[in-house]
């Protein structure tokens, strides 16, 4: 793990090379100008105590002054361009992880969560910034600090400054061999701060549920326990980043301890002047300024690399579903066949479908049932390339789907999925969602064929209407309908009805599905619902059964074969004749007579 996540930001640096060349430029002046800083005041010393004039004290008063402010203004320089690289890098490493996490497959998307993900997006980029805008001009300035400062002192005294150089370097040591510990143990911290927002995204958005089912305490109960994991986590990595950080401090004081004993003796000797022995004594204040400025840049180099090993982690995802370099564009008009189909039940080696022979002929409807779990969901998701299959192929056209890009494949296929997701944004956004520039009159049209229109005056600004966090403003059979206009407002090729009008009434759902005929002339389009009634007038009814293809064959010939359809379709009516008898049971006995 050591310095992973270093090594994967370097390509993110190279951009900045001009940055990274002046940048050490810029750090030298500052580092001279406070090295050379203690050796004018020795001079100085050494002048007064020989007899100087007050307009050449004056002068070396003034040396001091203009040194102070080359720092000043070099430093501020080096932090205005390690802050350059640091929203650089960031910038672009977040638009590349958000466009990685949205081409994540399933399993990839199971695993990490979506806490994880959030927390990664976020929480991880500030290390990411302060190692760029904090430690990396701070691990500069202090390195070449001690560098001149070093040389400096062995020019005015060799065995002292041999003394203070190997203390330094034996605590810059020790810090680099225990960089790894603290990088493991910040690692551990992000990582549990990613399980403790996983947690409090799925929790408050079932809400709802955890004060239906009176759970409020029990999930409270949790988070503290998960929190105090965190808590622990982080107190494991204070002590021993507290443990390592006062090192360069702590060396430096001995090494003034031992400075001043054994300087006061070179000075009784006359081994040494009281100016130089001022330089050393405020030479030792600089370096365990720059030795401690370099254990924080350290602790934050640390910090750094264990956030973007996380970051890489997910960048390095290579999605399963991805555009082939031989992947074309053709003109697609819905022609669909499956030629011995199978999909594996993820990480089971059960199969969710096996042996699938289907064709559709372009511009047909076929309806799809079957019972819950039987595999009708997962054979929709191949035509999109959610999924791949296991065995077999899938084409449009002629065309194996693997073999069309993604961007064609998924504009000519549109699918209205069992769960529908709006954004906190516009109605009129929710449904043009992508596409910009359309006429209103395709907007209303489209909302009109999935009834939607119907609702508009219940709203208060109509297709103006913002819907909120997942449409939370909205029914459950308004959100399914957006989505119906969504996807109609496209004008697909191919349109795939997932059990998508579940939460619709029955009187609006067999006035969408009329509209549905005449808007989906000439368009295959695919329709799985647990109401046969919605896929009675297709020209094809398809019955799913543990994988497999059982039954096939219009409504007629379906009823007439007598099988599990027919049966369906019986306990169908029976629930609806006991449905109509709880609401009115005189009128239900009437309507069985």
């Amino acid at each position: 793990m050591k310095h992973i996540g270093l090594q994967f930001l370097l390509p993110y640096m190279r951009p900045y090379y001009r940055h990274l060349l002046i940048a050490p430029f810029y750090a030298l002046i500052g580092a001279a100008a406070s090295a050379f800083s203690p050796a004018l005041l020795g001079l100085a010393v050494d002048e007064v105590m020989a007899g100087i004039r007050t307009e050449v004290l004056v002068l070396y008063a003034l040396g001091i002054v203009g040194l102070a402010g080359i720092l000043a203004i070099f430093r501020y320089l080096l932090r205005m361009l390690t802050g350059e690289i640091a929203a650089g890098v960031s910038y672009q490493m977040s638009q590349d992880l958000f466009a990685r996490i949205l081409l994540l497959d399933r399993a990839a998307l199971a695993q990490y969560g979506t806490g994880d993900l959030l927390s990664r997006a976020s929480n991880d980029f500030i290390y990411i910034w302060r190692f760029y805008s904090a430690g990396f001009q701070m691990a500069m300035h202090a390195l070449l600090l001690l560098a001149i400062g070093c040389a400096l002192m062995a020019v005015t005294s060799p065995p002292l400054a041999v003394l203070v150089v190997v203390m330094i370097f034996l605590t810059v040591g020790t810090q680099v061999l225990l960089g790894p510990v603290l990088e493991r143990s910040f690692d551990r911290v992000q990582q549990q701060l990613a399980y403790l927002a996983a947690y409090a995204q799925e929790h408050l958005t079932a809400q709802r549920m955890l004060a239906a089912y009176a759970q409020e305490q029990p999930a409270v109960a949790r988070f503290k326990a998960l929190n105090d994991t965190l808590a622990q986590r982080n107190l494991d990595f204070v002590l021993r980043s507290s443990a390592i950080a006062p090192l360069p401090s702590l060396v430096v004081r001995l090494a003034a301890a031992l400075v001043v004993g054994f300087g006061g003796v070179m000075i009784i000797n006359g081994e040494l002047t009281i100016g130089q022995y001022v330089q050393f004594i405020v030479y030792l204040g600089l370096l365990s300024g720059a030795a401690q400025s370099l254990s924080q840049a350290f602790e934050r180099l640390q910090q750094g690399s264990a956030a973007a090993g996380r970051i890489g982690a997910v960048l390095r995802r290579v999605p399963d579903i991805a555009d082939t370099e031989e992947a074309v564009s053709p003109l697609l008009h819905g022609n669909i066949r499956f030629e011995g189909v199978g999909v594996r039940a993820g990480g089971t080696g059960r199969w969710s479908l096996r042996h699938v022979d289907l064709e559709i002929e372009a511009g047909t409807t076929v309806g799809i049932v079957g019972a819950t779990g039987s595999g009708k969901s997962t054979l929709l998701s191949l035509l999109g390339r959610v999924i791949d299959p296991d065995e077999g192929r899938v084409t449009i056209d002629g065309y194996d789907l693997r073999s069309i890009r993604l961007a064609t494949l998924r504009s000519t296929v549109v699918t209205v999925p069992q769960e529908t997701l709006l954004f906190s944004m516009e109605l009129r956004r929710n449904i043009t969602l992508g596409l910009n520039n359309i006429p209103d009159e395709r907007i209303f049209e489209a909302a009109r064929v999935a009834r939607l229109t119907n609702d508009l005056a219940q709203l208060p600004h109509g297709l103006g209407t913002i819907v909120g966090e997942r449409g939370a403003t909205l029914s459950g059979g308004q959100k399914q309908r957006t989505a119906i206009a969504r996807a109609l407002v496209r004008d697909p090729r191919v349109l795939v009805l997932d059990d998508s009008l579940a939460s619709v009434d029955t009187h609006t759902t067999a006035e969408i599905l009329e509209e549905l005929r005449s808007a989906r002339a000439g368009r295959t389009c695919l329709i799985v619902s647990q109401r046969l009634a919605s896929v009675r007038d297709a020209d094809q009814i398809i019955v799913i059964d543990e994988g497999r293809i059982a039954e096939r064959g219009t409504h007629q010939n379906l009823l007439a074969l007598d099988g599990r359809y027919a049966a369906m379709y019986r306990r169908e009516l029976q629930q609806a004749e006991e449905d109509t008898h709880d609401a009115d049971p005189n009128s239900a006995t009437e309507d069985i007579r």
